[in-house]
């Protein structure tokens, strides 16, 4: 049955502002990302096409030692086309390659083994439960991953794949309950949001409808809804007993 859908706002950047994670002890936003080290998580990717962004996120879970959700941010695109990209949506990739919060791929298209490296490496920092990627273009880099040991979910960017997570980060972030790390990168993508909604109450983000990159916060409802997936599932005990800190 088809219905129609409205283009509407989604979460006002001041609130984003507002839940900017500032732990005690951690004079840097990368002093903040290695206290997370060891700590388990659900990641997301959104493998945009080859000459856009393409973002991944990992979400930890509260957790001992972790009171609330946090978020972190990775995202890549390519160097050639960025001072008209700046010119053209108000961008600032210059000044966010050099915080680190973007890295600029060489030539005219993203580095997608430069991506497969991040996320090997965030695997064996952090325990990384699952991997959640829209299936439509990750197919290679998702059989690559499984390969090397990652656990990789599919999740489609259909309405049906995405409205509910949609719905639980916005109930989250709203309750300050999640978290996110220092990134200004991160924050335009979040403010340039907009959201698609049907006459059943479903919302996802729509790329064609929003002013400008919405690929991280793309990649973080992508984790969200892996992390639901997986945290509805019934847990492996045999799994479960191989952690560190394990009981009974």
């Amino acid at each position: 049955q088809w219905i129609a859908t409205a283009s509407v706002g989604w979460i006002p950047v001041t609130i984003y502002d507002k839940t900017q994670w500032n732990p005690e002890g951690a004079a840097h936003w990368t002093d903040a990302v290695r206290l997370l080290r060891g700590k388990r998580c659900f990641g997301g990717v959104d493998l945009s096409k080859s000459t856009d962004l393409t973002a991944f996120v990992l979400l930890f879970p509260p957790q001992p030692g972790l009171e609330t959700w946090v978020a972190l941010f990775w995202a890549w695109r390519p160097e050639e086309g960025v001072d008209e990209a700046e010119k053209h949506d108000h961008s600032h990739y210059r000044d966010w390659e050099r915080a680190g919060f973007v890295e600029l791929c060489e030539g005219d298209i993203v580095d997608y083994s430069r991506v497969e490296e991040v996320i090997r490496e965030a695997a064996d920092a952090f325990d990384l439960i699952t991997l959640g990627l829209d299936p439509a273009m990750s197919w290679t880099l998702s059989q690559r991953l499984m390969q090397g040991g990652i656990e990789v979910l599919e999740i489609s960017q259909t309405m049906l794949g995405m409205s509910p997570a949609t719905k639980k980060l916005e109930v989250l972030i709203r309750a300050h309950q999640m978290l996110h790390e220092h990134n200004t990168c991160a924050r335009w993508n979040f403010g340039n949001v907009r959201c698609a909604v049907d006459g059943n109450e479903n919302m996802k983000p729509m790329k064609n409808r929003s002013t400008g990159r919405i690929d991280i916060t793309v990649a973080w409802i992508i984790a969200m809804a892996t992390a639901m997936v997986k945290e509805a599932a019934k847990p492996d005990l045999a799994a479960a007993m191989e952690r560190p800190g394990f009981s009974l």
